[in-house]
């Protein structure tokens, strides 16, 4: 009988929550490595942290998943690299709710999506933006026309956070209920 090669997912820190409720409400034997949910808007510091935690995993034996979208340019690059496999999507709400629905969603209305770890976190990641590239995130939502939250009921969206990004952008939230099948589907299959 062969042994099971053991696995370690790298994820952006986005997923954190959903993961780790995976892991138990699934009796998963992953381990997870969580990187910084604002490392996106600097490919510079994602692209080291990434090669780093690769590094640090990379064991024979052992089956390197990375759960994130194409958040940098040399992701495919990086990861051949370290015989490392990405979920099949774009983006983490691409890998939450599938790119149909996005698509289908966004013929609605154009929209922004959220989860709830983006929903729960927007404030830290335009904060690292700034910080970096003194970016003005407003300027972003001109042509949108609504956000939809993607609720999965596994983690309290905070709604003030909900709220205050509404009043940010201008924009009037819808919330959809989700599941955590897609996600867990992409990554099962890498």
């Amino acid at each position: 009988m062969t042994k099971k090669n053991s696995v370690v997912c790298i994820s952006c820190g986005i997923f954190r929550d959903e993961l780790e409720y995976l892991v138990k409400e699934k009796g998963l034997d992953w381990d997870i490595v969580f990187l910084g949910a604002a490392l996106h808007v600097n490919f510079d510091k994602l692209k080291a942290r990434l090669i780093e935690a690769l590094e640090k995993n990379r064991k024979p034996g052992t089956d390197l998943r990375v759960v994130y979208g194409s958040c940098h340019p040399e992701m495919s690059e990086i990861l051949d690299r370290y015989g490392a496999k990405k979920i099949k999507a774009a983006n983490c709400l691409e890998a939450m709710a599938g790119p149909n629905e996005i698509k289908r969603l966004n013929a609605e209305a154009k929209t922004f999506f959220l989860s709830a770890g983006w929903a729960n976190n927007w404030e830290e990641m335009f904060a690292q933006g700034r910080e970096d590239f003194d970016f003005d995130f407003k300027s972003m939502f001109g042509s949108y026309k609504r956000i939809i939250v993607f609720d999965m009921g596994v983690i309290p969206i905070d709604e003030e956070k909900v709220a205050k990004f509404s009043q940010f952008t201008g924009l009037p939230v819808e919330r959809r209920q989700i599941t955590l099948d897609h996600l867990l589907r992409l990554i099962n299959s890498i």
